[in-house]
């Protein structure tokens, strides 16, 4: 469906909303936090997350903008039950002694040695594997065949120097880890049932055990026997199993079971000293901060419940009935449910913590598909919530434009190849229809469903500019397909002389694409090497590697790079500042100018190389920024490079010149607070061909139109266009009123309802923008009554401006709010177009800060914090009426097409909850 947009320079762009990508993400099955002992100056915290297809995922959260940084393609046959990150902090007591080192600086020198190795990734599931990950080529690095069947849980202990599974033939397997080993060490004693957790005592000489028999066993690992049973509470009829155990500082056993208590366990005794049924079905997970004061536990009737351990007899004995009888050793403690709180839809099935700052954030997720960030923990239950989208930050939706109108989408195990519709010609001329009009359209077609036999889950997927080639690739080879246009329909054939040759030499593929003239194909392989294999005697069979460049392997090609370019794109070895080269790193992205002469690829060590591909050779390093970089794209008639960044910035840089563009020095720096401190990253750039200075950057909740030849504006100015309307409006209102009082008329703004009511959007805006002015207004009451000026009192960072509030002295709020134009109504128009700032219709220009009118129309100076008009964007215009997006470009001179998977149709396809609560009179 399209919609006409009329800008200020009578732009018309027909936008159209594609939501055809029936895109299903896999639910989460398990969550892990790297250990605190292998974070530092050179690493920082990464979060684990396995789903029930067998991927995956690696989150980087730095600076709380929340990243899909990597993807590791998982088996549907060989699906991950457990996922855990191993550190080695200390020798192993058991092959290791003191005096096995020389000298104390010798034993603390390989001490150093384990701390600052990075931290091992480590996969567990269902087809009896345990699996060590290489994640730079993304591959198994180590497999562990332990026998048992299944592996239902693992845990390492303190050191992490051993690591205990429990095994569905009932047996716990303990298995030595230390210095980089993975192998089996002792088999413990059977129990009549699976073992479903464990736990590991601080001493590292026995575990606590659960499986699906009403019982938790402790168990010496010395000798590999039970040393005692623990009996949970059980139905008539029924065994309790026991899902997630924990074992705090002071050896306090915490388990959570089918029956949806929340047990608490003295080691000592074995004796469960409290039990709580917080939860109304099975407790699936559970976690508690380092302190053991507090414990998170959730499962299959989606809340997420807290526990705290307080002091229940100092409390009476503060009373006075109590004072007289207060006595030394009063100080019993007792576990109480502090909070509660419903942040998913489904089933919760994994719990992580991440204490102290700058996180402070409780991460779960479940069969819902969706990872959640809660934060800060101590204002439990009333959290901030961060959703992650549910598909990747780096589109897996590709567009030709060159005509054909092809859109390809990759899948688990597959790709589709849609034709995407024409608008269907109408009467009416398209510059008189109004804005936001809906015009009909041709459907989309499926025209090709491409399954290719593969061993893992796909990684990366290509189609050409001619539509003619299709390449795609799993962690074993790449394959390429011929795409032959007979009357009527595709027909696809796959080039098995270039499986017989290139796809020898090369491993497998993190990314793929083609050169615009469609005879070269680029591949990013599972080495850290860049392939260019030339196609132009494809159709004869014939196919070529005419280049490999090794930058990205860091210990090669990079040694010789002079080149490398400093921030401000002056000489490295000028400056002093010398590239950071490291090591090999995977390439996450690659893009090609439009004239084909360019080549950019980007790695995870935030290293971006330029190659001419004319001649062939390296041309310049990027500076490194201090941002993790997102998507790399060319503008199509020029050779600058837009380089994103998970903090919201963006740099162009000029490829001929090799520095950064005039622009890009004046304004990377300072753009609006607004832009820069949204937490939703950017995943795709898009540019108008009509407008060569207009690009369009998109995130999964926004569509933002930056027009580089006007002003940024103020650090605080407003970029959304909900908000730059509503404003436009009340500011129109305001004039009217101040003419109608000096004319003796109405003084009222609720008489104003003839020719200027409110539209439908406005109206329910400034319903939603009630609450926040109500809200701010009784805080600048509250600093005002304490002497305080506007906006001083507030935390650091929670004073900085966002793109949905009206001035800067408002708290910052980190949750994305998702309008309601981003999830639209069935009856919705399904092809809206972006609106451009504009004058309001009678002419009147919005007001700016600093000033406002006066009864006879002058205007007067006041402070900024205090007006309610503040100053306007020129280069940014943020839309929130689309969304999710999943990918955003231009197939024509006057067509944008937006792909969207709304979250209501994922919903859909996971079906009712599994749980169902009992209602009276139901």
């Amino acid at each position: 469906m399209s919609g006409r947009f009329n800008d200020a320079g009578d732009r018309t762009l027909q936008v159209h909303r594609c939501r055809a990508v029936n895109f299903s993400p896999a639910g989460i099955v398990s969550l892990a936090i790297t250990p605190d002992s292998s974070i530092g100056s050179k690493r920082h915290v990464m979060l684990a997350c396995a789903r029930n297809n067998g991927d995956l995922e690696l989150w980087n959260p730095k600076n709380e903008n929340w990243f899909l940084e990597r993807t590791i393609p998982g088996s549907a046959d060989s699906p991950i039950e457990t996922v855990l990150w191993l550190h080695q902090n200390d020798i192993d007591s058991e092959t290791a002694e003191d005096e096995d080192f020389d000298t104390p600086e010798e034993r603390a020198a390989y001490v150093k040695s384990l701390r600052d190795a990075p931290p091992r990734l480590i996969t567990a599931g269902l087809d009896g594997r345990i699996t060590e990950w290489d994640t730079i080529s993304m591959k198994p690095r180590m497999i562990a065949e332990v026998g048992g069947g299944a592996v239902w849980c693992a845990t390492p202990n303190r050191t992490h120097t051993r690591m205990a599974i429990g095994c569905e033939d009932g047996h716990v397997r303990l298995l030595d880890i230390a210095d980089g080993r993975l192998e089996l060490l002792k088999l413990f004693e059977k129990s009549p049932t699976r073992i479903l957790s464990a736990a590991w005592h601080s001493s590292g000489h026995f575990l606590a055990v659960g499986g699906a028999d009403s019982c938790i066993r402790k168990m010496d690992t010395r000798t590999g026997r039970t040393i005692q049973r623990l009996t949970t509470d059980t139905v008539q009829g029924e065994e309790t199993i026991v899902w997630d155990l924990k074992i705090l500082h002071d050896h306090t056993i915490i388990s959570g079971d089918s029956m949806g208590n929340v047990s608490f366990w003295d080691w000592k005794s074995g004796t469960q000293t409290q039990s709580l049924q917080a939860h109304g079905a099975d407790v699936l997970c559970l976690t508690a901060n380092k302190a053991g004061t507090k414990v998170w536990t959730s499962g299959v009737d989606r809340k997420v419940v807290q526990f705290t351990l307080v002091d229940v007899r100092s409390a009476k004995s503060k009373t006075p009935a109590n004072k007289k009888n207060k006595r030394k050793g009063d100080g019993a403690k007792q576990w109480i449910i502090s909070g509660e709180k419903r942040y998913h839809s489904h089933d919760v099935r994994a719990l992580a913590l991440m204490e102290g700052r700058p996180y402070d954030a409780l991460v779960s997720g479940g069969v819902d598909t969706t990872l959640v960030v809660s934060s800060p923990l101590t204002e439990f239950p009333h959290l901030k919530q961060y959703r992650m989208p549910s598909f990747p930050h780096r589109p897996i939706v590709q567009m030709t434009k060159s005509g054909s109108r092809l859109m390809l989408v990759r899948f688990q195990d597959h790709v589709q190849v849609w034709r995407l519709g024409r608008s269907v010609p109408t009467y009416t001329s398209p510059n008189e229809m109004p804005n936001y009009a809906k015009i009909d359209h041709q459907r989309e077609e499926l025209v090709l469903n491409i399954k290719p036999k593969c061993t893992t889950s796909l990684s990366a997927a290509a189609i050409s500019e001619n539509g003619q080639w299709i390449a795609v690739s799993d962690m074993e080879t790449v394959k390429l397909f011929r795409v032959e246009e007979n009357p009527g329909h595709l027909r696809v054939r796959k080039m098995k002389e270039f499986s017989a040759t290139v796809g020898t030499v090369i491993p497998a593929a993190h990314k793929l694409c083609f050169t615009p003239d469609s005879l070269r194909m680029i591949v990013a392989g599972s080495d850290s090497v860049i392939y260019l294999v030339d196609l132009s005697q494809g159709v004869a069979g014939v196919f070529d590697i005419v280049q490999k460049f090794s930058a990205h392997r860091g210990d090669e090609a990079s040694e010789d790079d002079e080149d490398a370019m400093d921030v401000d794109g002056n000489d490295a070895r000028d400056s002093g500042k010398i590239f950071k080269k490291g090591g090999r790193e995977m390439i996450a992205t690659l893009a090609v100018s439009g004239d084909g002469q360019w080549l950019a690829s980007g790695d995870l060590l935030n290293r971006i190389h330029i190659f001419n591909l004319d001649s062939l050779k390296h041309h310049a390093t990027l500076p490194v920024f201090s941002a993790l970089h997102t998507t790399l794209s060319f503008h199509p008639s020029s050779p600058t490079l837009i380089v994103t960044c998970t903090s919201n910035e963006f740099y162009l840089y000029d490829c001929e010149e090799a520095r950064l563009t005039d622009w890009s020095r004046e304004y990377s720096q300072r753009l609006p607070l607004r832009w820069l401190h949204r937490k939703d990253i950017i995943m795709g750039v898009a540019f108008d061909p009509r407008k060569p200075a207009v690009m369009i950057m998109y995130g999964s909740t926004h569509i933002t139109f930056i027009d580089l030849e006007k002003p940024v504006g103020a650090r605080n100015a407003v970029i959304s266009v909900s908000q730059r309307k509503l404003m436009q409006h009340r500011s129109r209102l305001r004039e009217r009123s101040h003419r109608r009082n000096q004319n003796g008329g109405f003084t009222s703004v609720e008489a104003e309802g003839d020719d200027d009511a409110l539209e439908p959007e406005l109206a329910e805006l400034e319903r939603k923008e009630y609450e926040k002015r109500r809200k701010a207004a009784a805080r600048e009451i509250e600093l005002a009554t304490n002497g305080k000026k506007g906006g001083e009192g507030l935390r650091a960072g929670k004073g900085q401006p966002t793109d949905d509030e009206e001035t800067s002295g408002h708290d910052y709020n980190a949750v994305i709010v998702i309008e309601s134009g981003s999830e639209p109504d069935d009856d919705e128009d399904d092809h809206l177009p972006v609106s451009a700032a504009s004058p309001g219709k009678n002419g009147v220009e919005p007001a700016k800060a600093g000033t406002k009118r006066s009864l006879n129309g002058s205007s007067t100076s006041i402070s900024p914090a205090r007006s309610l008009d503040i100053e306007f964007s020129g280069a940014f215009q943020m839309e929130h009426r689309y969304g999710p997006v999943m990918a955003v470009e231009f197939i024509g001179t006057d067509e944008l097409v937006v792909v969207e998977r709304p979250v209501l149709a994922i919903m859909q396809g996971l079906g009712v909850g599994g749980y169902y609560k009992h209602k009276y009179g139901t």
